[in-house]
């Protein structure tokens, strides 16, 4: 097996101020669409006219941080896609993934300032327009993260802090009778989520704690309701069903969180404290609220709390189905490649980086058939999720092409396991 032949995922240069990752990101078939159109992949992709290398030294050379971004510690991609005209000039800038800030528009200026600097691509030995997928990842010093750490990451904070909380939901946390009769008080701890614009939303019950105030038993720090022999089940749920409500009337009070300095879901916990005597009315409180986790715009799969599910079943099955050979094509090898799941369920994809093959045809011929099986599960997957909220996430393919000649193969050393292997007898 040919090792060599491994596709790498992600080509990254990191840089003074950011880090730059350029590829070809292509997303349709490879055919015109009209006589002017431009395609989505030909034989030959237009190409830097100085390379790779000098295309980031460009970029790195001419790319502005802008103030806001570094200032509240914003890092993340910007994927810009443009046209590269018959004469190497770049038309039709636009950023198709933003990271706000700033940075769309930045990334949009210096793209613009290589036109004129592009091998055109070609079909049948004939200069075509072809779109253009170019990722740039911005990427602050360690220095400039840690300047902009306090701005950047937040919780969420209600306005007017936390005296102007406890107004709020003190009226509220009445103590029902049941309780006052059992000699109980009783902390409800509460999950909720406050939405970017500092609304609330998918509150839920945490658990409920309760303390003796008479008797054996009233030194005693709050206990899980379970270890209660509580006579008035009908207590619980009014406690709860209370503390809930009080959550609710702070919905459109909070400050959002902020992520990378940019607002941001964020999940809070919040024990709700409960008092029955008319002594002790006045020390009604809440504790301080803790947050878990934030809402980015993109998640890692092993930050979700439910990974996406294939509506088919098993993806290797599908894989196994679908998947053809490549024609006209003896390439062996193993193919990272993979797309992205959006919040609503699309698809954006495939993704593939770099060359894959010893020759252009094919690279071609295997990028068609890896967008054919792609596009097939378009509608098929339900996006993960975390703190119930559905987010975005990158689901990875790995697939293992190899020739049956009768010959023994090496060994593969490389450690990867492929969802499918697909096999060409010859």
């Amino acid at each position: 097996m040919k090792n060599r032949n491994i596709l790498k995922t992600l080509l990254a240069a990191p840089l003074v101020a950011f880090a730059l990752t350029t590829f070809p990101l292509h997303t349709a078939s490879a055919q015109k669409t009209g006589t002017d159109k431009p395609y989505q992949y030909v034989e030959n992709m237009p190409a830097y006219k100085d390379g790779s290398k000098e295309l980031m030294t460009f970029l790195a050379s001419n790319i502005q941080y802008p103030d806001a971004a570094k200032a509240n510690g914003l890092e993340g991609l910007v994927v810009a896609q443009f046209i590269v005209e018959t004469d190497g000039s770049v038309k039709d800038v636009k950023v198709v993934r933003g990271l706000g800030q700033g940075t769309d528009e930045e990334a949009i200026r210096v793209i613009k300032m290589t036109s004129g600097h592009w091998t055109p691509g070609t079909q049948n030995d004939k200069a075509v327009r072809v779109i253009f997928t170019l990722p740039i990842k911005f990427t602050l010093s360690d220095s400039e993260r840690a300047a902009s750490a306090d701005v950047a990451n937040q919780m969420p904070q209600f306005k007017g802090g936390p005296e102007a909380l406890q107004k709020t939901i003190s009226g509220y946390l009445q103590l029902p009778e049941e309780a006052k009769e059992e000699n109980l008080n009783a902390r409800v701890v509460v999950k909720f989520y406050v939405e970017k614009d500092g609304t609330v939303s998918n509150i839920r019950l945490e658990g409920t704690k309760l303390k003796k105030t008479v008797g054996a038993g009233k030194d005693m720090d709050y206990m899980d309701a379970s270890t209660f022999q509580v006579q008035n089940k009908a207590m619980l749920a009014k406690l709860a069903e209370a503390a809930m409500a009080a959550v609710a009337a702070t919905s459109g009070q909070w400050e959002p969180a902020t992520r990378n300095g940019q607002a941001a879901g964020a999940q809070l916990v919040l024990p709700v404290q409960f008092y029955g005597s008319e002594e002790t009315a006045q020390r009604l409180e809440t504790q301080t609220p803790t947050m878990t986790k934030y809402t980015k715009k993109y998640y890692k799969m092993d930050e979700v709390d439910v990974k996406p599910t294939f509506k088919e079943g098993s993806v290797q099955r599908f894989l196994a189905k679908n998947v053809r050979y490549p024609a006209n094509t003896n390439f062996e090898g193993m193919i990272e490649t993979g797309f992205v799941i959006k919040a609503d369920g699309k698809i954006v994809g495939p993704l593939l980086y770099s060359s894959v093959a010893n020759t252009k045809e094919e690279n071609a011929t295997i990028f068609t058939e890896i967008q054919k099986v792609i596009k097939l599960m378009e509608g098929k997957w339900t996006p993960a999720k975390v703190d119930g909220i559905p987010v975005e996430t990158t689901q990875k393919l790995t697939i293992q092409f190899v020739v049956n000649d009768g010959t023994k193969k090496a060994a593969d050393t490389s450690g990867k396991k492929p969802d499918v292997i697909v096999t060409k007898l010859k």
